[in-house]
């Protein structure tokens, strides 16, 4: 396999794991990346079985039902699917935490969100408007006669007659 295209997990939330289950234990290099692949197997083959059971429900997008449901076909005792499940619910407080974060500043402003949309389409128009009046502007300037100018009086203009040296 090639090394651009190899498959793995995060070596820092594998060290962090290992640290947490063997804390007084040193381990390998060699060690850290048999357990790199045996994770990315496990992930791999709750994956197909997961793949093929919503290919059974004809879905083409894998929710958590499907990896449920694959890990109970392959015989993951009930204690972890409890684990699982779990980590699932804080995954979802930790989503909706950062969804409140990034909402948090809308709030805050205390205007409501229709009239901040007003003032927002206020201000795209005034926008447009300046930008009409900016080329309308550019457009009279550009239209001015050479003549009034300045730049070609009756004694300057070049004649076909003049000879240039090369």
């Amino acid at each position: 396999m090639d090394e651009d295209n190899e498959v793995g997990l995060p070596q820092k939330g594998i060290n962090q794991i290992i640290k947490e289950v063997v804390p007084d234990m040193r381990i390998a290099n060699e060690s850290r990346d048999l357990i790199n692949i045996c994770c990315v197997e496990f992930v791999k083959h709750i994956a197909r079985e997961a793949q093929r059971i919503a290919s059974q429900d004809q879905r083409k997008t894998i929710y958590h039902e499907h990896v449920q449901k694959a890990l109970q076909n392959l015989g993951f005792p009930p204690d972890y699917l409890e684990a699982a499940n779990s980590v699932l619910d804080a995954c979802k407080v930790e989503a909706e935490k950062k969804l409140k974060r990034k909402n948090s500043r809308l709030e805050k402003c205390g205007i409501p969100e229709e009239q901040l949309y007003q003032m927002q389409q206020e201000l795209i128009q005034k926008a447009r408007q300046q930008e009409l009046e900016q080329q309308a502007q550019m457009q009279s300037t550009s239209f001015v006669a050479p003549s009034s100018t300045g730049l070609f009086s009756s004694s300057a203009e070049p004649s076909g007659d003049d000879e240039y040296d090369v």
